[in-house]
């Protein structure tokens, strides 16, 4: 009887929820940096997901103002 091997890494996602697209590099200063992980550490989320969240509350704003 063959076993199955159980595959490493996260499970796969659906297709609709799979990021493919990323910003090109951020240079910041290592204050910034700091901040930005602080700040997340305190929301309770992952770099990533602070950073994503900002800019997408930010882009909102912005195009609300745009009319």
């Amino acid at each position: 009887m063959k076993e199955t091997k159980n595959k490493r890494g996260a499970p796969q996602k659906p297709e609709n929820k799979k990021r493919t697209k990323r910003l090109p590099v951020v240079q910041l200063f290592e204050s910034e940096l700091i901040n930005y992980e602080e700040a997340a550490e305190l929301e309770g989320k992952n770099k990533s997901d602070w950073v994503r969240d900002t800019l997408n509350a930010q882009a909102k704003r912005s195009l609300k103002k745009k009319g």
